[in-house]
Formats: C-alpha cells, structure tokens, sequence
C-alpha cells in the first residue's frame, strides 16, 4: 500500500497531575498532551486520516538542564512539526519508506554524539504511528492483522543490515497483560503525606496494591547511595507484606549512576538481610543506571551490577547503531518506547532473535495517557510478546480527567474492558494486576476514538499564522 501524505495536525491540551512524578533529575507537574492528525491519500485517491498522541515528557529526551522545562517542550513540538513537513512534499511511498525517509534526514543526518537524537527521532516516530493508523482505518484492518499482512511493508535490515532475511511475526493478541507499576521517587509508600489528593484513586504504594491487586513494579533509583538503599529497604518491606509472593521488579536508573559499581554496592547492601534479599531475587533487569554519554564508555559497562540482573538502554538508545554496541558491551536489553519508534522495536526484535535468547525487549513508558498513545503502545508491546508492560500515566494523572467529555464517553462505551466508570469520569480498569486489551483488536492503531473537535489549542496553524 502506497499514500501520499496531503496535510497533518497538532493540537495540545494542558494536563495536571494529581501526584507529582519524580524521575531522574526532573519532577513533573504538568505537560501538554499533544494530539498529531495525519491526511494522506491512497493511489487512487481514496482519502485516509490517522491519529496517535504523546505527552511532551520534558527532561527526558534530553537531560539539559541549562534549558528550561518550556524549552524543552518547545523542542518536542518543533521535531514533530519538521518531520510532518518532510512528508508534505507529494511522495508516494509505503508507510515504512516515508517514516524511513523522515529518520534519514532528522536522526541518520547527525552524528551519534548528537544530544538530541531522541528529540529528533520523537517527531518522525509521531508521524509514524499516525500513518500505520491511517493504513489500517483506511483498509478496516486491526494494527495486529496490519503486521502479518505486511501492510507498513517495514524493512529492519535498514536499520540493521544483519536482518536481511530475517521476517518478525507478530505475536497473537493476548487477552490480558500485565502492568508494571511504576514507584517515583516522591511517591508515598504507606501513608499519604500532607495534601495528597482525595479523589478515589490510590495515592500511597499500599493502595495501589491492595486497589490492582499488582504484581509487577517499576522502582526508580535517585543517585544518591545511602538515600536509595533506605528507601529500597522501605519498599521492599511493602512489598514482602502487600504483594503476592513471586512479584517482579524492575530497577529505573534514569541516568542517575555515573559508576555503575556504586548501585551494585547498594545492591550488596540490600540483599544482606530480608526482606531485602526477597527484593534482590525479585529483580528481572535495570534500566540505564549510567548517563547515556557514559554508556558506551569502555569503564562504564555493566560489570558487577550484572550480577544482579541484566542491564538495558533506554535514554542511550538514540539510533540504530546504540542497541548492537551495548550488547557488545555486556547490555542485555533495550526498551521498547513507542516514543522511539515502531518499527525500530520491531527491529530490536530482530537483533534479539538473531541472538538467540541472550538479548531481550523491555516494555517501558514514557507516562502514556489515552487514548490514541496508551493504545498503540499496548498494541506494539503485544505484538513483540511481552507479558508486562510499565504503565504510570494512571497514576500520576487522574483516569481521562484530562480528555473531552466525548472522547470519555465513546472510550467507555467502545473499549469496555479497557476502561471504568469512576465518579463522574472514567479510569483506567486494572484487575488483579492485568488489562484487558481483546477490544483493541478493532479497525484502526487500537482506537476507535475521533479527536473531538474545537477542544485542544492548534498549534501548527498558529504558526503559520505567525510565519504569515
């Protein structure tokens, strides 16, 4: 399937949280959830529209704090805008060729030291998910069915030429997965601290528990040696009281580690007496615990923190050659982000088959919010064949508080198992631990949903309003 892409849209709606999420070195309070409509064309003139949505997640893909947090998501927007307007140029391509080319020219251009990379990547992964909604709604096929019959015609072997035959599969679409849920480093353990909402959602870490019934978690680490073993002492004894035996955890260093030798200690430490020890046995991997500029450093390898678990990238994945070289460098695994890109997980997958076990896929989150980015994201960590996934966006934002009442409405009505009603709103339904995800199996990238109109501020128009 070939289309020409005729006009895209970006819209932002302000969204609060309700529990401020500290990771690394940025606490976040407020963003703007950024809605891309793309048009295009078929060959023969059959009319597409396809959607996706993001929220501008600042201090994430670059950790440059001598920008401001609206600098910075100032920079997401301009990336989004200058890959949208690679595809205006009348191309007629697949789905795969026109994302290729907007990599080629905003990602592939510049060096690898390049700090915004990621930022650079974001737009045209934006774009990307668009168009592959757009393919399916035009055709009526699902993402999953999409995938088998090739439809995006995605080609991993140019990002990695040793893929040159290789052919991904989608996995079937699971009836459940399950959440990884995420404790910030602000996040409140057992008892709510002084103006904690009260809204009938889960605040401390002992009510998300006992409310889910979770089972996977998500934990950050700050930087700072001693702060983090006492707090990792606290959760873990949460943990041994509140959850079920057998839980999983996954370590977040965001960055926060320049010596990865310091975090083992803290490791050692932990895994001295329980139920730190249980914590220990607990954990599946960690997640870039180094600065991504150290990451490929030959001093800065795993080293002893792998014998606690395997080490992924994730902030230093900023291109295809990242993931081959961590590997090398005694990394085990790679985070699958719809924010990076879809078919660069699918070919994440590639290297990880071709490797035979000894790699994997991770499923992490850059705090998705429904509907258009919550789904999609689902809908490629299922079709990787993964079983759990990390989910914070209904955590720290207040279930589709932050979305139009007609959006709401349809969202409940058509992806039931997804959602419940809450109050006067609706939340995300996780039950003993799990989504249910068999109505993302629908026309379309997972969502049936239509942007409302008139209800989020436009911002491309205003530009060229600007410019005019």
């Amino acid at each position: 399937m070939q289309i020409t892409v005729t006009a895209i849209e970006l819209e932002l709606m302000e969204c609060n949280t309700r529990i401020p999420f500290r990771f690394g070195v940025h606490t976040l309070t407020e963003a703007p959830m950024a809605v891309a409509t793309l048009h295009a064309e078929t060959s023969d003139g059959t009319p597409l529209v396809g959607y996706t949505s993001e929220l501008l997640v600042p201090r994430w893909f670059e950790k440059n704090l001598e920008r401001s947090v609206e600098g910075d998501i100032e920079s997401l927007v301009d990336s989004i805008q200058v890959a949208g307007q690679i595809l205006l140029d009348g191309t007629k391509a697949s789905v795969f060729d026109h994302y290729w080319r907007t990599f080629e020219d905003r990602v592939l251009s510049v060096p690898v030291t390049a700090a915004d990379r990621l930022t650079r990547g974001f737009g045209c992964a934006i774009w990307e998910r668009a168009m592959m909604d757009a393919a399916c709604r035009g055709v009526g096929v699902s993402f999953i069915d999409a995938l088998e019959c090739d439809l995006f015609k995605i080609k991993p072997d140019r990002f990695h030429p040793g893929l040159a035959g290789w052919k991904f599969y989608p996995a079937p679409l699971p009836t459940t997965i399950a959440v990884r849920h995420t404790v910030g480093l602000l996040d409140d353990l057992e008892e709510a601290s002084e103006g904690a909402p009260e809204d009938g959602l889960p605040v401390t870490l002992v009510e998300d528990i006992r409310r889910h019934g979770l089972a996977w978690f998500k934990v950050k680490v700050g930087g700072d040696p001693q702060q983090d073993l006492e707090r990792l002492h606290r959760v873990a004894q949460v943990l041994e009281r509140e959850a079920s035996p057998g839980y999983r955890v996954t370590l977040d260093g965001n960055e926060q580690y320049a010596d990865p030798a310091q975090l083992a200690l803290v490791l050692e430490d932990l895994s001295a007496k329980s139920p730190g020890s249980t914590f220990i046995e607990s954990i599946v991997s960690i997640e870039q615990p180094v600065p991504r500029s150290l990451t490929f450093e030959e001093s800065a390898h795993p080293g002893e923190l792998a014998k606690f678990a395997p080490v992924i990238i994730d902030e230093a994945d900023h291109g295809p050659e990242a993931f081959p070289e961590a590997l090398r460098l005694g990394y085990r695994g790679v985070s699958a982000k719809n924010c990076k890109g879809v078919a660069r997980s699918i070919a994440h997958q590639g290297l990880c088959d071709i490797h035979q076990g000894a790699a994997f896929i991770s499923g992490e989150d850059l705090t998705n919010l429904p509907p258009w980015g919550l789904h999609q994201d689902l809908l490629t960590v299922a079709a990787l064949g993964l079983h759990h996934v990390e989910r914070n966006g209904h955590h720290y934002f207040r279930g589709l508080d932050h979305l139009p009442d007609s959006e709401v409405a349809t969202l409940v009505k058509d992806h039931p198992d997804l959602y419940r009603g809450i109050g006067d709103g609706a939340e995300l339904h996780i039950e003993d631990g799990n989504l249910s995800i068999r109505s993302l199996d629908c026309e379309g990238y997972g969502c049936t949903v239509e942007p409302a109109a008139h209800q989020r501020r436009s911002v491309l128009a205003k530009r060229a309003e600007e410019k005019g």
